[in-house]
């Protein structure tokens, strides 16, 4: 019984491992079905200027990514046809713009710029890993030191 829970374990694993994969490649048709619907607002500014957040981020003639924008608000729209915990490092991996735990887009720390992460204006050392969630705002500094 302990070889069956061990192969129906490693069955589960996969399974769980190819949807995480899988999600962000999801083009929905149309906002129906959803298990999942939240927004979340991204700001981003980068030595003093505001970066602007593009519309329609994940949005294609094939449909719409389970994040995506709509206008240059920043407004995050995350829509799922099942329960599913996005972190900020998707919504960069959609947009196919680099996030890492030390750089924004090809800005990158130093020992003169420092990368800075905000969650309802309360750092956060998450930094790409920190969780989305309707409502909040995260804002992304990358800054003189």
């Amino acid at each position: 019984s302990l070889f069956l829970f061990g192969i129906i374990f490693i069955f589960i694993r996969f399974s769980n491992q190819s949807k995480e994969e899988n999600i962000l490649e999801l083009n929905l048709k149309e906002h129906k079905n959803l298990a999942l619907h939240i927004h979340p607002f991204l700001e981003i500014e980068i030595l003093g200027q505001k970066y602007t957040i593009p519309a329609d981020i994940g949005i294609s003639s094939k449909g719409m990514k389970v994040i995506h924008t709509h206008d240059t608000t920043g407004k995050l729209h995350i829509e799922s046809p099942y329960p599913y915990q996005f972190y900020l490092k998707d919504f960069f991996t959609i947009w196919g713009k680099n996030l890492n735990s030390s750089c924004i887009f090809e800005y990158c720390e130093d020992n003169q710029q420092e990368l800075v992460f905000y969650v309802g204006g309360v750092k956060n050392g998450q930094r790409e890993n920190i969780t989305l969630k309707d409502g909040e705002v995260i804002k992304i500094v990358y800054q003189k030191k």
